[in-house]
């Protein structure tokens, strides 16, 4: 490849004209990627592209940055330059180049400029690091970009929080439901937030077995019934359960998750008619500090392994005022979670593991179903 000769320099030096300073950026940018340079010219090159780079002319910074986009390594700050540089100049390099790192990446993203988020979320590979700050910092085409990038490494936490911040977006939906991995929280999430074609995509996965497809059938309509009893009166709540209890639909699931949600009327009347007990024999039962709470969660036929996490989860229930704000239900759903996790510690993990499910997906997806 051709080096940079003396008249190169020469004629950068002069007043040259846009057309043959942006073909010179082209050469030096070329003659920057030839691995065969010797030190000396490789200092010298790099003189030449800062000076390019602040070339008052942005089609001269735009060759350059065209050119250096597959360079393996770009002089120190360059790079960034180049990439806060107006979009012309700044996307091909971020779409492309392999020479910036997971911080500068991060340092972009967090500019707030749509476009350039667009691009490092469609880049060739996206560590999990630069697509949290994506999730969080870009909007719904950002994270419709990156969740139909299968390139992007894409952690259970992250992809969580993907749902929870844009999942409402019929494209973000359209992406994930197409994406080849999706961690079962996520896909749970999105579920109950999808539109009923997006539905249907999900439950035809091929990583979505029957039985994970029942779970997330069951999930969504246990997310909806609570999400209608926290905005009812106690009476409706009543009507409410006894309609489920009639058709075999008052489940565990719907218990627990009332209960998480500090819906009591609801989880009240739940272990009260799969009890087979009158509602004011139930909630004696339920606050009796001598162990009512153990007798008549057996007679509900709940499951067992999970008593110590709803006995704790009742206790911040009755410790925590709760108006169901978007703020307060945070702040509920947080302390449920410390407090259960104290609680639970020692037993099965899978107990743990249940009941917290329960826990973020149902405060996470009524969050923004109600936002």
């Amino acid at each position: 490849m051709a080096k940079l000769t003396p008249a190169d320099i020469a004629r950068l030096s002069g007043d040259q004209s846009a057309a043959t300073r942006a073909e010179m950026a082209a050469k030096v940018a070329a003659v920057y990627s030839d691995a065969g340079l010797s030190p000396a010219e490789r200092v010298e090159a790099e003189s030449v592209l800062m000076l390019m780079a602040q070339d008052a002319m942005a089609t001269v910074r735009q060759a350059l940055a065209q050119h250096l986009k597959s360079a393996p390594q770009l002089p120190q700050g360059l790079g960034l330059a180049l990439a806060k540089d107006i979009d012309e100049v700044a996307l091909p390099l971020l779409r492309e180049s392999l020479a910036f790192s997971d911080a500068e990446l991060v340092e972009i993203v967090k500019s707030r400029s749509e476009e350039k988020q667009v691009a490092i979320a469609g880049r060739k590979a996206v560590s999990d690091a630069v697509a949290r700050t994506l999730v969080d910092q870009g909007t719904t085409r950002v994270a419709a970009t990156l969740a139909g990038n299968e390139g992007a490494a894409l952690s259970d936490a992250t992809a969580e929080r993907l749902v929870d911040k844009h999942g409402k977006a019929s494209l973000v939906q359209e992406k994930l439901a197409a994406r080849r991995k999706l961690p079962v929280r996520a896909l749970e999430k999105l579920y109950a937030l999808a539109s009923e074609s997006i539905k249907e995509k999900l439950i035809a996965r091929d990583d979505v077995s029957p039985d994970l497809a029942a779970s997330l059938a069951a999930s969504a309509r246990e997310i909806a019934t609570v999400g209608t009893s926290l905005e009812s009166g106690e009476q409706d709540v009543a009507a409410l359960a006894a309609q489920l209890h009639s058709t075999g639909r008052l489940d565990p699931g719907i218990v627990i998750r009332a209960l998480c949600m500090g819906d009591l009327f609801l989880f009240e009347r739940g272990l009260a008619l799969r009890a087979d007990f009158p509602i004011e024999r139930a909630r004696q039962l339920i606050y009796d500090p001598a162990g009512g709470l153990k007798y008549i969660y057996e007679r509900a036929y709940m499951p067992p392994a999970l008593y110590p996490a709803v006995k704790a989860a009742l206790e911040v229930a009755l410790e925590t005022q709760y108006d169901g704000g978007p703020a307060d239900r945070e702040r509920f759903r947080r302390k449920m979670i410390e407090r259960v996790l104290t609680k639970v510690d020692d037993a099965d993990p899978d107990t743990a593991d249940y009941l917290l499910a329960r826990l973020t997906t149902l405060t996470d997806t009524l969050s923004h179903t109600h936002a």
